[in-house]
């Protein structure tokens, strides 16, 4: 048996005062003379073995009932064996407060229950323990050891928080604020759901910990339906274009929902409503179409109502509608009419033209589209140029001239495209239309066996990789016509044949002027709908106006936080990096030299939706199979300090001991008050 506080057993020492009362107890007796003693005589003998033997025993009951309550007040144990005193206690909590934690309890909100359980796990240890505390939020007071009324302090501050880090995070993150503290006994305790697609015990590595609690908090069951993601069935946007917006909704609950509204609003319009119905854990993808009305940025919201857990219940997503695609034409000498004819006299397209050494790479920059037409040639500042234009997003459309220098190889070889090989002049028809293609997809109702198809004279073989190539147009032979490729951000796309009549009539043919127009359509520079905190550390943006030199910030439309993140220039785009400085989901305004100049938008990360945690049986037979010195304390919020104890110190005895103390002295009251009192004949006193 052990003492939480053996300092306390001096107080053994009040023993003494029923034993100095027992011997020096001065009492007078008062003498009466009787003429007959001799029966007074043989009754005093007997009282006083009585009497002595009452204050005996009154004695012993003193002296166990003072001592019982001492040694109650100490706290005496049954040390458990892993419990040995090493230079103190460090004791570390992980006090989960992530968006799950928002779900009912008995008692109110479980992060509420958690907290109080925090507070009666500091409560039992003393003031020379040190404490460690760790929360999603991974702040600077959280970053090194606290004392114990600082460790009360802090926990009065916890709020719900919108991170959500990996088990893998908290681990290490609570490891490092633990290196300034010198204690030997180290005692982790860690207060969660535990959600199951988070928790992870294998992590848990117990070598250097004297123990490790797990103290999961009970809730009441709760639905939760949230919005997951969503996408656009097709990238362009033009004003007047029809779009369809797809949203993916989820039923994270174990119980059927109908008849859920969801609502789309852009710009603070609303623009569409639909109604869904899920099964249990199941989910659904909510198909909503509208018109674009407006140029410009579109700042747009999802929304659907569920309580209690609301954080998941919008999503914010941007995208840009322009009024017209940039193009820019890089030629030999003469400016191609067929490619104005295509480009320059659609209001759709902003077209322009230049010859091969007169590239205005500032105005490149602007552009969406480039087209090298014939160019004989391309420079090592050209090429380099064209990469950056190419990598942040922009389309290069590449039409061979008669003679391809190796410059041009070389520089479709540091792309990672393919390459053009020999001159094949023979005549071939267009043979395959990729109808999948997104530049041929609706093009056509249907492919007939009649369909007239372009006719080549001769015309370049495409070699080199294929990884990542898609075949739009293909020749009777099986040479590609028309190849794109993805690079980066943006794509490349090689035609076999140039736009004059010594390769053929493809030039002149409409089939092979809809994927070129549709290159031009469809490839407007789009950045990611939205950001998830905490998952994307950062997003480029292209600048197309002259805003300054300035830096740029990020002001929060639904608050006054605004911050500067990190940037750096990558060509014709500004990579902007987030780091911890995004806390709540929304809108943010892109700020440079005082003006906006486009917006982003945040979310939460969605891996708080599932509420599905490890109940308290799963989380033991872990531990159990874990090999680790972990153990699972289940007790409800109410008995939570004192089931803290048990397990910390072993079997508690306190209450015996104050138990057995008002045993004594109810005893002794009971000896007092019965033994030696004279009992009255019953014959006498109906005589009397």
């Amino acid at each position: 048996m052990a003492f939480a506080n053996p300092l306390l057993l001096i107080g053994l020492v009040a023993i003494l005062v029923p034993i100095i009362i027992h011997l020096f107890n001065f009492r007078r007796y008062k003498t009466i003379y009787f003429s007959n003693v001799k029966m007074l005589e043989d009754i005093k003998k007997k009282t006083r073995r009585e009497q002595t033997l009452q204050q005996l025993v009154v004695l012993a009951l003193r002296i166990l009932g003072i001592a019982a309550l001492v040694l109650a007040f100490a706290q005496p144990f049954i040390p458990t064996q892993n419990m040995k005193s090493k230079n103190g206690n460090l004791v570390t909590i992980f006090l989960d407060n992530s968006y799950s934690m928002e779900a009912n309890s008995k008692e109110g909100s479980i992060l509420y229950d958690a907290v109080d359980a925090a507070k009666s796990i500091v409560n039992a240890f003393s003031f020379s323990a040190d404490f460690v505390l760790t929360t999603q939020d991974f702040t600077g007071e959280e970053s090194h050891v606290l004392n114990k009324d600082q460790m009360l302090e802090l926990l009065d501050k916890i709020q719900v928080s919108p991170n959500s880090h990996s088990f893998q995070d908290i681990l290490t993150f609570e490891k490092n604020s633990c290196v300034d503290s010198h204690k030997g006994n180290i005692i982790h305790y860690y207060i969660s759901d535990f959600q199951k697609n988070n928790f992870d015990i294998a992590k848990l590595k117990t070598d250097s910990a004297t123990a490790t609690f797990l103290i999961p908090m009970p809730t009441n069951e709760s639905n939760n339906i949230g919005i997951d993601s969503c996408w656009f069935l097709s990238p362009v946007f033009k004003v007047g274009n029809q779009v369809t917006l797809f949203v993916r909704i989820h039923n994270y609950g174990k119980e059927e929902v109908n008849k859920i509204p969801v609502k789309l609003y852009v710009n603070d319009k609303q623009k569409a409503v639909a109604a869904i119905d899920l099964q249990a854990g199941a989910f659904t993808d909510c198909r909503m179409v509208y018109n674009i009305e407006t140029v410009g940025t579109q700042c747009a919201r999802i929304v659907l109502e569920d309580a209690p857990i609301t954080f998941d219940d919008q999503l914010f997503f941007t995208y840009e509608v322009s009024d017209n695609t940039n193009i820019m034409a890089i030629q030999d000498k003469e400016t191609n009419r067929f490619l104005y004819a295509l480009y320059g006299k659609d209001s759709v397209f902003n077209y322009q033209s230049t010859t091969y050494n007169q590239v205005n790479y500032t105005e490149l920059k602007q552009c969406e589209v480039a087209i090298l037409s014939e160019v004989p040639q391309i420079s090592t500042g050209m090429a380099d140029e064209l990469s950056k234009f190419v990598n942040g997003g922009g389309t290069l459309l590449v039409l061979p001239a008669k003679e391809n220098d190796k410059s041009i190889n070389q520089f479709l070889s540091s792309l990672g495209v393919g390459s053009y090989g020999s001159l094949v002049k023979k005549e071939l028809k267009c043979s395959n239309i990729n109808q999948e293609s997104m530049y041929f997809k609706g093009a056509l109702e249907s492919q007939s066996e009649k369909l007239d198809m372009p006719t080549t004279l001769q015309h370049y073989t495409i070699g080199g990789s294929r990884s990542g190539s898609e075949i739009i147009m293909s020749l009777e032979n099986g040479d590609p016509m028309l190849a794109a490729y993805n690079i980066g951000k943006g794509k490349v796309v090689l035609s076999a044949v140039a736009m004059n009549d010594d390769f053929g009539n493809a030039h002149r043919h409409a089939l092979f002027f809809v994927p070129l127009h549709n290159i031009g359509i469809m490839s407007s520079i789009q950045s990611k709908l939205y950001n998830v905190i905490g998952v994307d550390p950062m997003q480029t943006i292209s600048l197309k106006s002259n805003t300054g030199d300035g830096s740029i910030s990020l002001k929060a439309r639904n608050s006054k936080e605004e911050f500067i993140p990190e940037q750096r220039s990558l060509g014709n785009e500004t990579a902007l990096y987030f780091h911890d400085q995004v806390h709540d989901s929304g809108l943010y305004d892109i700020v440079k030299d005082g003006a906006v100049v486009g917006t982003l938008a945040f979310n939460q990360n969605r891996r708080e939706s599932n509420l599905e945690s490890y109940d308290d049986n799963e989380l033991e037979k872990m531990a159990k199979s874990s090999g680790e010195n972990i153990e699972v304390v289940t007790p409800d919020t109410k008995n939570i300090a004192k089931a803290i104890t048990d397990k910390l110190n072993g079997k508690a005895l306190w209450m015996y001991f104050i138990i057995f103390s008002l045993l004594c002295f109810l005893t002794e009251i009971i000896l007092l008050r019965f033994w030696g009192k004279p009992k009255i004949n019953k014959n006498e006193e109906s005589a009397a």
